[in-house]
């Protein structure tokens, strides 16, 4: 279980570290929730010190079950990885890869696509959104979520393409990802690798996150110093801090720890 994590002082033999790389979630850790996730974005505050923290030579990586384009709308950020569509996506010194087989999903998502989206716009407060090789369906604004959860799973039963995806719940969404052996994970251990990070911090809110703590578990068990950080809301699932090592609460608890690294940093 994670325990709150107050200073910088229990992270600092990780931090030592060279190079050092900062593995992140975007959306409800470097980002806050918002009710229409198009107006998601990430705050000037923590953007400038992610910034500051590529200056000192930390290898960030953000991780996230975005599009590629919409990651990097969000962050801003040129100077950093991206890992987007759960890692179905890469973009490393300047060149996006694609996960082997991923093609083949994208002309299923539309087939799943029309399928699905007369549920989701006959239930006011449903948005689809279709990520190419994935699609999304966001009930957080519905009048009765429970009831909008129950109809679009409903949905993806029935449709034949939609039942060739992995269907993963998270925060307010339910998410059909393609069945292929790739998550955030899986993308934090491929960035650690090709960036020859020696430490790492982790950081995540919703359930997909849970493959990168137990990533960098991996990576620990191998040597490698690490240290997972959930970060704590009201709507946070309990399973995230139970699989973390520190926890702080929300964006803001996140943007203080950035920053007391950044401090730390030489």
């Amino acid at each position: 279980m994670a325990r709150p994590l107050t200073g910088i002082e229990p992270l600092l033999p990780v931090i030592r570290q060279r190079p050092l790389g900062l593995m992140s979630d975007i959306d409800g850790t470097l980002s806050p929730i918002v009710s229409r996730p198009e107006e998601a974005t990430v705050p000037k505050d923590i953007r400038e010190l992610l910034r500051q923290l590529v200056a000192k030579g930390v290898k960030v990586g953000l991780i996230t079950g975005r599009s590629l384009e919409t990651a990097r709308q969000m962050a801003g950020l040129d100077d950093v990885a991206y890992a987007a569509e759960h890692g179905l996506s890469l973009w490393l010194d300047g060149q996006r890869e694609t996960a082997p087989g991923l093609r083949e999903y994208e002309a299923l998502a539309r087939e799943a696509e029309r399928d699905i989206r007369t549920v989701c716009e006959a239930i006011d407060g449903v948005q689809l959104e279709n990520k190419g090789a994935l699609l999304a369906m966001h009930y957080r604004r519905a009048g009765d979520p429970a009831a909008a959860r129950k109809a679009v799973l409903a949905a993806v039963a029935r449709s034949q393409a939609g039942r060739r995806f992995r269907a993963q719940e998270g925060r307010m969404v339910i998410e059909l990802r393609p069945p292929l052996e790739v998550d955030k994970g899986t993308a934090l251990e491929a960035l650690a690798e090709r960036q020859g990070i020696k430490g790492i911090v982790c950081l995540g809110d919703d359930i997909t996150d849970i493959d990168m703590f137990a990533a960098a578990r991996r990576l620990h068990a191998g040597g490698m110093a690490v240290a997972t950080v959930a970060v704590t809301g009201e709507e946070a699932a309990p399973e995230v801090a139970e699989a973390a090592d520190y926890a702080v609460e929300g964006v803001a608890g996140v943007s203080r720890l950035l920053r007391e690294m950044v401090r730390a940093l030489p």
